[in-house]
């Protein structure tokens, strides 16, 4: 009966995430989780791994179903089960504050390891519309998870106490100065062609690709916006060395009167953006490349569980960040998988004035990871209080406020230019500046109760 509860609180939580994104089922779930750990198997070390596990196994296994429609179905069990191990990390505390800092402790292993991780169903993705919104850019995504965890561990063992109590840890985070401006405006247009088949790097696939997105540049009116920006694997081949494309850039850049930002397979097998149009030669190439997606690791082994791998040639990871510079505004890129990593999408973005997300989701047509992936990129925008644009090949591509708040989109599986602005804000958010080092703090705070413990028997 115990796992049967297990496995219904963790198929609870998970409906905070898309396709439901209904975030108090958060609460409920964890809530579940924390009964079962610290009332009902509190002397019980066998049954809480075994909850633990089983509500880890139903919190993954609907919310990232998608992945096994392109890397099939036993690398999605096996994705699953490997991170539902990780949540059994959860069964060695016994009290709410050690109970918050093992979930945390559990992010982190999720988005480290292996292969650089795969941190894609941390707490904070799922809260920017709850009342925890105001915190993102004081404590990041890490604290907003563990404020949660922590408020419902406190409420469940102290109630009306632990309200006052979390109140008190809660006001004075809200009295944290933020220290972000305003600054003025830009004119964008983000391009989705509207892809609905699978880019996998056939001829006739790559080729329709950039057909659709060069129809739907030729929707921005001359004149009208300050930069145009292109969604990863639009292009799939280095712009610089077909003629055809090279003067197809050309002459939009010309008509628009603005430059534009295209993502595409560079000549130094680098997944790489280009600014082209402008005068100073600026790019940037990927970093955090997606493992079974852009590497292949155990490469014998994988292809004969699922010959889909052979089609993946393999990116060269890229070594260093880079801040795009137009004339009125700096941005960084983030392509894809990169709004995972918390150094690239919070630590680098301090002298940012806007975020850019570039993504491909084409591979996972007509599933929730494209509303996922959106909602990872407003957490981005909350935790450093910064304006995305969010731009994709198939759906999802929207305009991000500094709240984490959609302002403006287009509808999936269409081809069109979004066109909007977006204000340039300047100043590093706490969370930029301290999240890291927040995150080990919090993971360290779990050892606070074993150190009491350890005091009071010494006296």
């Amino acid at each position: 009966m115990a796992y049967l509860w297990a496995a219904l609180g963790g198929l609870i939580a998970s409906a905070a995430f898309y396709p439901l994104a209904f975030w108090p089922a958060l609460f409920v779930g964890i809530a579940a989780l924390y009964y079962l750990n610290i009332r009902k198997y509190r002397d019980d070390l066998k049954r809480r791994l075994g909850t633990n596990f089983t509500f880890g196994l139903a919190f993954q296994i609907v919310s990232l179903y998608w992945i096994g429609t392109y890397v099939g179905w036993y690398a999605w069990l096996a994705l699953v089960i490997m991170q539902a191990t990780f949540l059994m990390v959860l069964s060695f505390s016994k009290h709410p504050l050690s109970f918050a800092a093992a979930w945390i402790l559990f992010e982190f292993i999720l988005r480290s390891f292996p292969f650089g991780g795969f941190g894609w169903s941390r707490l904070g993705y799922a809260l920017t519309d709850s009342p925890l919104n105001f915190l993102y850019p004081r404590i990041g995504i890490s604290g907003v998870a563990f404020l949660a965890v922590l408020t419902v561990a406190v409420l469940f063992d102290y109630r009306w106490k632990g309200a006052i109590a979390i109140a008190l840890i809660t006001l004075p985070i809200a009295l944290i100065p933020v220290s972000v401006k305003d600054g003025g405006a830009i004119k964008v247009a983000l391009i989705q062609g509207g892809q609905i088949e699978k880019l996998d790097n056939t001829f006739e696939n790559a080729e329709a690709a950039i057909s659709k997105h060069f129809l739907a540049t030729k929707k921005v009116p001359s004149g009208a916006v300050d930069l145009v920006i292109w969604p990863e694997n639009a292009v799939m081949h280095d712009p610089f060395i077909r003629k055809s494309t090279n003067q197809a850039f050309t002459s939009e850049v010309s008509r628009i009167k603005a430059p534009i930002l295209v993502n595409a397979n560079l000549r130094d097998g680098t997944n790489g953006t280009v600014l082209l149009g402008d005068s100073l030669d600026q790019r940037y190439s990927k970093r955090y490349l997606t493992p079974f997606g852009e590497f292949i690791p155990f490469r014998s082994i994988v292809e004969r569980i699922n010959e889909k791998a052979k089609r993946v040639s393999g990116y060269i990871p890229g070594e260093n960040p880079y801040l795009f510079r137009t004339e009125n505004a700096t941005f960084r890129t983030l392509i894809c998988y990169e709004l995972l990593s918390d150094k690239q999408a919070r630590t680098e973005m301090g002298d940012a004035d806007f975020i850019v997300t570039q993504t491909n989701n084409a591979t996972y047509f007509k599933t929730w990871q494209l509303d996922q992936e959106l909602a990872i990129a407003q957490a981005r925008s909350a935790e450093t209080s910064r304006h995305s644009a969010y731009v994709s090949t198939t759906g999802g591509t929207s305009l991000i406020d500094e709240d984490g708040k959609v302002i403006k989109s287009i509808p999936k599986y269409s081809n069109g230019a979004l066109i909007g602005e977006v204000i340039t804000r300047t100043g590093a958010t706490p969370a930029t500046r301290y999240g890291a080092t927040l995150e080990l703090l919090l993971i360290g705070a779990g050892f606070l109760p074993l150190a009491s413990r350890w005091v009071r028997r010494k006296r």
